[in-house]
C-alpha cells in the first residue's frame, strides 16, 4: 500500500500528522509528487523528513523557483520563494547539511513512470506548471483533458492544484467527499487522481490531505494538525505575508 503526498510547502507540522497517519494506516511506502518548499516556515525540517522517509520526490515549480527564480508567481508565493532560497541556498562557508538540501531540490526528476502508473507534480503536458482543474470540465477544455488522458499509461497521480479529487474519461470530476473518500477504479480504466496537499489544502478543508493506494482502491486520507502554530511560525518569519498563513485556518 503505497502512501502518496504532494505539495508539502514547508508545513513541518502537516507533514509530522500525515506521516504519523500514514504509519498507523499501515503505508508501506511514501512517494511525495513534489513541491516540498514554499509558502511555508520551515524548509529545511520539511526536506530533511521528505529526504528520509520517502521512495521518490518529484521536482515541483515551487522546488524549482527556490533554485531558479519566481516566474509568474503570485506576490504572496513569490516573496515565500525568496525566502526560502534566503533560507537553502548555500554558500561556500557552509556546512554540509545546507549544501546537501540544495543537492536533493536540484537532483529531483519531475516524473516517474512505473507499470502504467504515472506521478507527475502538475500534468504530463507540463510536469510542473500545467493545472489539471475540475473547471476545466466545467468550462469545456475538453481537448486539453482528452490529451492527458492519452498520455496516461493508466493512472496518473498529480498534485499542484491543493485541491483532491479523480477525473475519469467520461471526464467526470469526483471529490473525495461524494464517496465518503474510497474510491474503486474499474481495472484497465484510466484516472487522473489529485492527491490533494499536505500543507497547503485549497478544497475547503483545513486538514492535510493525502492519498493512500492499494491496488485499485483510492482512499483520501484528512488529517488535523496544530495549523495555528504554523500560522504563528509564517509570521514571525517575516518576509511571508499574513495572508498566506490566514489561508491555512480556512484551507483555502
Amino acid at each position: 500500500m503505497r502512501a502518496i503526498i504532494s505539495d508539502v510547502h514547508s508545513n513541518i507540522e502537516a507533514l509530522k500528522a500525515a506521516l504519523a497517519d500514514i504509519a498507523e494506516q499501515g503505508g508501506e511506502e511514501i512517494l511525495c509528487l513534489g513541491d516540498v518548499v514554499g509558502y511555508g516556515p520551515d524548509p529545511e525540517e520539511c526536506i530533511d523528513l521528505i529526504e528520509k522517509m520517502c521512495r521518490f520526490c518529484l521536482s515541483g515549480n515551487h522546488d524549482y523557483a527556490v533554485l531558479t527564480r519566481a516566474e509568474r508567481f503570485n506576490p504572496l508565493a513569490e516573496e515565500a520563494v525568496d525566502y526560502t532560497r534566503n533560507v537553502l541556498k548555500p554558500t561556500a562557508l557552509s556546512g554540509g547539511h545546507k549544501k546537501a538540501r540544495w543537492r536533493f531540490l536540484d537532483s529531483q526528476p519531475t516524473r516517474i513512470a512505473e507499470g502504467d502508473i504515472l506521478y507527475v507534480h502538475g500534468s504530463p503536458r507540463d510536469d510542473r506548471n500545467e493545472y489539471i482543474l475540475e473547471s476545466d470540465i466545467t468550462f469545456g477544455m475538453t481537448d486539453k483533458l482528452r490529451q492527458i488522458f492519452e498520455m496516461t499509461p493508466r493512472l496518473l497521480f498529480v498534485g499542484h492544484t491543493h485541491y483532491p479529487g479523480i477525473i475519469d474519461p467520461q471526464l467526470t470530476f469526483r471529490h473525495p467527499d461524494e464517496s465518503g473518500a474510497v474510491f474503486e477504479l474499474p481495472p484497465e480504466q484510466k484516472a487522473i487522481i489529485n492527491v490533494g496537499s499536505v500543507g497547503q489544502p485549497r478544497d475547503g478543508d483545513n486538514r492535510a490531505c493525502y492519498v493512500l493506494a492499494d491496488g485499485n482502491r483510492i482512499t483520501y486520507r484528512r488529517v488535523q494538525y496544530p495549523y495555528h502554530a504554523t500560522m504563528s511560525k509564517m509570521e514571525r518569519v517575516g518576509p511571508i505575508s499574513k495572508d498566506a498563513a490566514d489561508r491555512l485556518e480556512y484551507g483555502r
